[in-house]
């Protein structure tokens, strides 16, 4: 058991070593090698808008009377409210 320490701290220190990165390059450095900066456009995926295909009037028309006017959006007016009872007083 004692020798399975010192091996295990060992390849503790080895990982933690490999995961260091190496130091970046120096910014005040022009001659410094450096990735290319990532730019994607805002409009790269833009689609143009297109006109789309007029349908007759007459078959819109036709849906409407089919479906019952105006799906109740139009209703008749409200009737006025009744006034409530005046109380007679005591």
């Amino acid at each position: 058991m004692r020798s399975a320490f010192p091996v295990a701290l060992l390849a503790g220190f080895a990982s933690a070593v490999a995961a260091q990165q190496a130091t970046p390059p120096d910014p005040a450095d022009p001659a410094a090698a450096v990735p290319k900066p990532a730019y994607e456009s805002a409009f790269s995926g833009y689609r143009p808008w297109t006109e789309p295909a007029a349908a007759r009037w007459r078959e819109p028309n036709e849906d409407v009377r089919r479906l019952g006017g105006h799906a109740g959006h139009v209703k008749p007016a409200a009737k006025a409210p009744v006034a409530a009872p005046k109380k007679e007083p005591r």
